[in-house]
């Protein structure tokens, strides 16, 4: 349970942070967390990934539609052993 001693504090993120419309190969952080994201959909079977083709996402908010629907999937996923 979060107590005043051990709550961190996130400052709210500039305005200008996302951009829904900036190029990928202008953020590499977003660029590399769609990369990673990729691999574990490939492990996926087919009916259980997103369809999206990983070539045209090159824009932010194609990448934030993109892990936004892999987070969702995953974290409705059951956790088998071994927490995988």
């Amino acid at each position: 349970m979060a107590t005043p001693s051990n709550v961190i504090r996130v400052p709210k993120p500039a305005g200008s942070s996302f951009n829904k419309n900036r190029l990928l190969s202008k953020n590499e952080l977003i660029k590399n967390q769609v990369k990673h994201f990729r691999e574990v959909e490939k492990t996926l079977p087919p009916e259980q990934q997103s369809g999206m083709d990983f070539d045209k996402i090159t824009t932010e908010g194609q990448a934030a539609e993109y892990i936004g629907k892999l987070t969702k999937f995953l974290h409705g996923k059951p956790r088998t052993a071994g927490g995988k």
